[in-house]
């Protein structure tokens, strides 16, 4: 061994017409003049394998701190790198038994380059049928007995199992080799990717584990979708588990096809048979917030009152003049609200405004009160009380319930509004016409108050005021 030469090579360092010797001498990576790097068998006499194009300038060979041993011709051009940046890798080193290695912190294998020539890959036998043999090469596809699934290795270095599917196969695993070549199995027992003896390491995560300490005697590909590895007695040596995974995916694949089997047989509720939703466009409150409050038995201005809005401020105003006198506020920060007599009841109108469901149980003293609310991010509570205490009430948290038609988890009696949900079909009928309908849970609301909103209802002026926001 020359004096220049040596057996590990660091990260960061470099080899310049040296070379990287094994702990015998037998084997060693020699980095030469015109340009290549060769693994030469000094026992033997005979060079192995060799990289880089002779009559280049030679440059240098070097382990980078990101863990990639390259040979750069002059100046710092790379000519050949070992394979991904993997951080782990070290140090540099060639084994007694002629393999180029590196390896992490604790001496663990990161890569490996077998001392195989081009001569004897190419004397490997293609595989077929179900798995892959000593001496063999996965040029074609593998497939399970039953022919459902199939394994075939990618130039790129992934090993991938595929099943058909409707239009294109599914992929249903895949292990990343990080070498390219094709995937052999050699006579020794070697899963390897071209040169790179890894294979075994990857697909197990099993860094610790000395590839030719383990003898491999098949890749099996199962009927149930199971790609296994067996050693020399017959026994597992790696199951992919993809048979599990694929059961799972089935089911959840099953559980899917009857909850959209299951939506597509919900009745279509007719266009036309709902209430009118003019007023609502009206006064713009689909997109929110706003509230609505809906008081039986009650005055118009007194609601307000109840409401927080001080009587002085109360005057007789039309839907479009509020809007109007709201938005003129280039800062947005005013409040307003709209008393509206139907029938019985009276309908408060707030856009932008929360107050109802702040102040219901004040406005519901002495009588009903039944409150919507949306807010910005377009969740909803519906609640209704008498005489100040809540018979059932839905808060944004329970907007599922509420659009599935379940009874409120909150209240006295918690299923009042249930019946009025099962009537216009809340969570069963499909929701392929929206904007034909009130929201759901407006029109179960309404319902409940026993009154039928139109635009109608909204002309001429109305007691209301505008304030700045609270």
């Amino acid at each position: 061994m020359s004096t220049t030469d040596t057996t590990v090579l660091r990260a960061g360092e470099s080899l310049h017409l040296r070379s990287l010797v094994s702990p015998s001498g037998g084997y060693a990576l020699e980095h030469r003049q015109d340009g290549t790097a060769v693994l030469r068998d000094r026992a033997e006499g005979r060079d192995l394998w060799h990289v880089g194009t002779p009559g280049t300038a030679p440059g240098q060979l070097v382990l980078h701190p990101e863990g990639r041993l390259a040979l750069e011709a002059w100046p710092a051009i790379p000519v050949w790198v070992s394979g991904d940046i993997d951080r782990r890798a070290v140090a540099a080193s060639v084994t007694d038994q002629g393999r180029l290695v590196l390896t992490d912190p604790d001496g663990c294998l990161r890569w490996s380059r077998d001392p195989l020539s081009a001569a004897e890959l190419a004397a490997y036998r293609t595989a077929g049928g179900d798995r892959l043999l000593p001496g063999q090469v996965l040029t074609e596809p593998l497939c399970s007995p039953n022919g459902q699934y199939r394994l075939s290795h990618d130039p790129d270095g992934r090993t991938v199992l595929t099943a058909p599917g409707e239009r294109l196969d599914r992929q249903i695993w895949s292990i990343p080799v990080q070498a390219p070549g094709r995937l052999t199995l050699g006579t020794d027992g070697i899963l390897r990717t071209g040169t790179n003896s890894m294979a075994l390491l990857r697909w197990t995560g099993r860094y610790r584990l000395d590839p030719t300490a383990v003898r491999v005697s098949a890749v099996v590909v199962r009927d149930r979708g199971d790609v296994v590895l067996l050693d020399e007695n017959g026994a597992e040596l790696h199951d992919s588990r993809t048979a599990a995974e694929e059961a799972r995916l089935a089911a959840l694949r099953r559980a899917e096809a009857r909850r959209q089997a299951k939506e597509a047989a919900k009745p279509r509720r007719p266009a036309g048979t709902g209430p009118s939703r003019d007023w609502f466009d009206l006064l713009d409150l689909s997109e929110g917030p706003c509230t609505l409050t809906l008081v039986e038995h009650a005055d118009e201005r007194e609601v307000l009152r109840r409401l927080g809005v001080p009587d002085g401020t109360i005057r007789s105003t039309t839907p479009q003049d509020l809007l109007k006198e709201m938005f003129s506020d280039a800062d947005g920060d005013m409040w307003g609200a709209l008393a509206v007599r139907v029938d019985r009841h009276v309908v408060v109108v707030e856009p932008c405004g929360s107050a109802g469901v702040e102040r219901a149980k004040e406005v519901s003293r002495g009588t009903d009160a039944i409150v919507y609310y949306l807010d910005f991010d377009g969740w909803q509570s519906l609640a209704w009380y008498r005489d100040g205490r809540p018979l059932a009430r839905y808060g944004e948290a329970d907007s599922d319930r509420l659009e599935r038609g379940r009874a409120a988890v909150r209240g006295s009696e918690r299923g009042v509004f249930v019946p009025f949900m099962e009537q216009i079909g809340v969570g069963v009928y499909r929701e392929d016409e929206d904007d034909d309908f009130l929201p759901p849970a407006v029109e179960v609301a309404c319902l409940a108050a026993g009154i039928r909103l139109s635009g109608k209802d909204f002309e001429g002026t109305h007691p209301g005021a505008v304030l700045e926001s609270r």
